[in-house]
C-alpha cells in the first residue's frame, strides 16, 4: 500500500460510507502505481506499508482490480 485517503461523503448514493481510496504500488515492478480500493478490511484498517494481493470483481464482461489485505499466519 502506497497511500490511501478514508472517504465520508456521499458522492454516488449507490455506494456505501466511509469506504477507502488507495494507492498501490506493485512489488513486482516499481513506480507502477493502482488507484483502486481495498476490500474486506474496515476502512479505519487501511494503512501505509500494509501488504495487500489483487482479486478481481466482475462488472459484466469487464473484471476491475481490487486489493485485499494479505492474510496473517
Amino acid at each position: 500500500m502506497f497511500t490511501h485517503t478514508t472517504n465520508a461523503y456521499p458522492y454516488n448514493p449507490a455506494v456505501p460510507l466511509p469506504y477507502n481510496i488507495s494507492i498501490v504500488e506493485l512489488d513486482d515492478q516499481e513506480g507502477l502505481r493502482f488507484v483502486t480500493n481495498v476490500v474486506d478490511c474496515p476502512p479505519e484498517d487501511v494503512r501505509v506499508g500494509m501488504p495487500v494481493h489483487v482479486v478481481f470483481e466482475p462488472h459484466g464482461e469487464v473484471f476491475v482490480p481490487l486489493f485485499t489485505p494479505e492474510k496473517q499466519t
